[in-house]
């Protein structure tokens, strides 16, 4: 078993580096002359520069907002009604830009599954999968046209979530809070393995619903519609765990002809458990972009700032208030499907203890290749 594991994890290593470097891959065939296979991948690499107000360091990163991976994809198109396939698809991610800290730099590479489902799409009768994959709540509090979302989205833990906030009175790290402790966009119940049913969109709508192992449930409702050169798409999503919460989430982004967009995420958490004088854990999330073609002849730009705010996010914490602001610019590289990428953001942390937490803030720049 352990010989197999590491000859995957050779091929998906020796493909990424065939790709990435420009090296024709191997041209992949099935028995089947029906079948069309197909791979793909990228790869996300990013220089990250944090100060916890005491300390700083610069990382060497995998940018965990679209992390480097490799996947294979196969369609059996066996009638104009029904198309039947099936995805494998590895991540790697060597020092993810959401766990490296201040004490831990080097974190070792390692390859995971990210989707190995099945799926059958049925004309007129929606898409049926079954498992691992994403659930119905997956990347409803996610949606963004602004076309900066690789450097910055509502999920902002991407960026140094695993950065502990230091407190001055005290004059020491506080383990109990790291940005991804306080910093949650709650978005649904992320890649489990389930059977999902997607249905038919409808005048721009679709409803998915998704049930997973132990006993997971959720179901989401998308939009996504184009108005004279509007685009517009947006989620909302509803999802028990089979825990001690419930979760509502969901988001929207509006993006003008002339290039003006606005992005929103907001999410609510039921817990079971909460005290009588306490607060639901909540977010808010705005962001306003602008999304050129013509400001460089190689790709579009985009340029975009952002502003959160997650409250009591880290459950068994109440008055805890987290804040956070950032400016984004992505510039595209189209022949070479590329992009190119910096951010600034800043973290702010407030509870209702006496503690006086210094504020951190990242420096984030990379590049994407795609293949």
């Amino acid at each position: 078993m352990k010989n197999r594991a590491a000859q995957i994890s050779f091929l998906a290593a020796a493909t990424l580096l065939a790709a990435s470097t420009g090296v024709q891959a191997l041209e992949i065939k099935s028995g089947n002359d029906k079948v069309d296979v197909k791979i793909y991948g990228q790869i996300n690499r990013a220089l990250m520069f944090v100060d916890d107000g005491n300390d700083s360091k610069l990382f060497h990163v995998d940018n965990i907002n679209s992390s480097s991976r490799v996947g294979l994809k196969g369609n059996v198109k066996s009638s104009e009604n029904m198309n039947v396939g099936a995805v494998l698809e590895l991540e790697w991610t060597a020092n993810p830009s959401n766990k490296v800290s201040m004490e831990n730099e080097s974190i070792s590479g390692s390859f995971s599954d990210r989707l190995v489902e099945v799926f059958a799409d049925v004309k007129n009768m929606g898409k049926f999968s079954i498992g691992k994959g994403n659930m119905a709540s997956e990347n409803t509090s996610e949606v963004d046209l602004s076309g900066t979302f690789i450097v910055a989205n509502s999920d902002v833990p991407d960026v140094a979530g695993g950065i502990l906030f230091y407190n001055a009175l005290a004059e020491e790290e506080d383990s109990r809070y790291s940005v991804k402790d306080v910093f949650n966009n709650m978005d649904g119940l992320s890649k489990k393995n389930r059977i999902r049913y997607d249905t038919p969109s409808f005048a721009g709508f679709g409803l998915a619903v998704a049930a997973a192992e132990q006993e997971m449930f959720d179901v989401a409702l998308t939009y996504s519609g184009d108005f004279s050169g509007t685009k517009v798409k947006a989620a909302v999503a509803y999802s028990d765990p089979n825990s001690t919460y419930t979760t509502i989430n969901g988001s929207a982004s509006v993006l003008f002809p002339f290039g003006l967009n606005f992005t929103v995420a907001s999410g609510v958490r039921d817990l079971d458990n909460m005290p009588a004088d306490g607060d639901d854990p909540t977010f808010m999330y705005g962001k306003i972009g602008y999304k050129c073609d013509t400001l460089f002849s190689v790709g579009s730009t985009a340029i975009s700032v952002d502003y959160g705010v997650y409250e009591n996010t880290k459950k068994q914490n109440i008055g805890q208030e987290g804040t956070t602001m950032g400016v984004q610019f992505v510039q595209q590289i189209s022949a070479y499907s590329s992009e190119l990428y910096a951010g600034y953001r800043t973290y702010e942390l407030e509870d209702n203890t006496s503690a006086d937490y210094d504020n951190i803030s990242a420096l984030f720049a990379g590049a994407r290749v795609k293949f």
